[in-house]
């Protein structure tokens, strides 16, 4: 009995170690897309190798600004099952984590932080960030840099790392517990907004 468990175990763990080998070496190469575009990036890792997904079109709405621009606030909703990554197993797990069939988008809601008006580029601008990921929300304070995209427009960038057991996630186990995906996951986002004319 004994034998016939420690087979099945290695046999396990031989199988889910070639499946995690092939995606630890066809994963997407980390590049984020060129300037100036929309995109929202999820990158995490397990105890034996990473893992990313991206959205290169999330759906930005809400874009309110005064006249002085002195207060406005973008709203980037990312259906969650449309992200992308080049290993369909990973991605199968990815959106089972992220409970995309009870919660099929990913929030984001950008303003500024202070009265401080962004009027065009600046190397790092401190933005307010309200995450609402599987059901729950969270606020976060994100250094963002804030780039030149043309005369009209410019791109606002920020990455931050947020804990999946903040948003009730519990970070999975596999194959009697010896992978484990860790807890600290991060979000990188970048969209474009137009610019005072």
């Amino acid at each position: 009995m004994k034998k016939t468990l420690l087979k099945y175990y290695f046999l396990s763990l031989f199988l889910t170690f070639s499946i995690v080998g092939a995606s630890a070496s066809d994963k997407p190469n980390g590049k984020t897309p060129e300037n100036c575009s929309n995109f929202v990036l999820i990158q995490g890792s397990s105890n034996i190798n990473r893992f990313e997904f991206i959205h290169e079109a999330p759906r930005l709405v809400g874009n309110e600004q005064q006249s002085d621009r002195l207060t406005w606030q973008q709203e980037v909703i990312v259906p969650v099952k449309e992200f992308t990554g080049s290993n369909q197993h990973m991605r199968k797990d990815f959106l089972e984590l992220l409970k995309a069939t009870e919660y099929p988008v990913i929030q984001i809601d950008i303003e500024p932080n202070n009265e401080k008006a962004i009027t065009g580029p600046v190397e790092k601008r401190d933005l307010n960030a309200t995450i609402t990921l599987a059901g729950h929300t969270h606020e976060y304070v994100v250094p963002c840099k804030i780039s030149a995209c043309d005369t009209s427009e410019i791109l606002i960038k920020g990455s931050l790392k947020v804990n999946l057991t903040d948003f009730n996630i519990e970070p999975p186990k596999k194959v009697l517990g010896t992978i484990k995906v860790n807890d600290e996951v991060f979000i990188t986002f970048a969209f474009k907004q137009e610019t005072e004319k």
